[in-house]
């Protein structure tokens, strides 16, 4: 590796050998195991809704004044 800094909006050149390997998976076990991550997501999603920006949660910036709450996630 260089020393040199890189700069915004420069690439780097990565070689084959730090390419994520294929992996050979039972179809049933990654429906499973992708059921189970969207699970996961979707009670983290509503355990932490109510500290997402505005923005984040799809309500338009312009309609929501300070010191107002903001509509719950739907």
């Amino acid at each position: 590796m260089s020393n040199e800094k890189l700069k915004a909006g420069e690439g780097v050149l990565i070689g084959r050998d730090h390419w994520d390997v294929p992996v050979r998976v039972e179809l049933r076990a990654y429906m499973r195991f992708s059921r189970r991550l969207d699970s996961q997501l979707r009670r983290l999603v509503v355990r932490w809704a109510h500290v997402a920006s505005p923005w984040a949660r799809g309500v338009p910036a312009n309609t929501v004044q300070p010191g107002t709450s903001v509509p719950p996630l739907t």
